[in-house]
């Protein structure tokens, strides 16, 4: 059961750091600290999903 919370948590983030990733870039100055660091949240929540070791 924890481990099915995990999952769902990390498929929530990894979402959610696309959609700000998005809307990042529809703005005409999108704020690239922002953009990159919301890039590597969905990375490391995508590496963590897959288990990649």
């Amino acid at each position: 059961m924890p481990i099915l919370l995990v999952q769902i948590a990390l498929v929530i983030i990894l979402v959610r750091a696309a959609f700000q990733t998005i809307r990042h870039f529809q703005i005409s100055q999108p704020n690239w600290l922002e953009v990159i660091f919301q890039i590597s949240v969905g990375i490391v929540s995508l590496w963590l999903l897959l288990g990649i070791d």
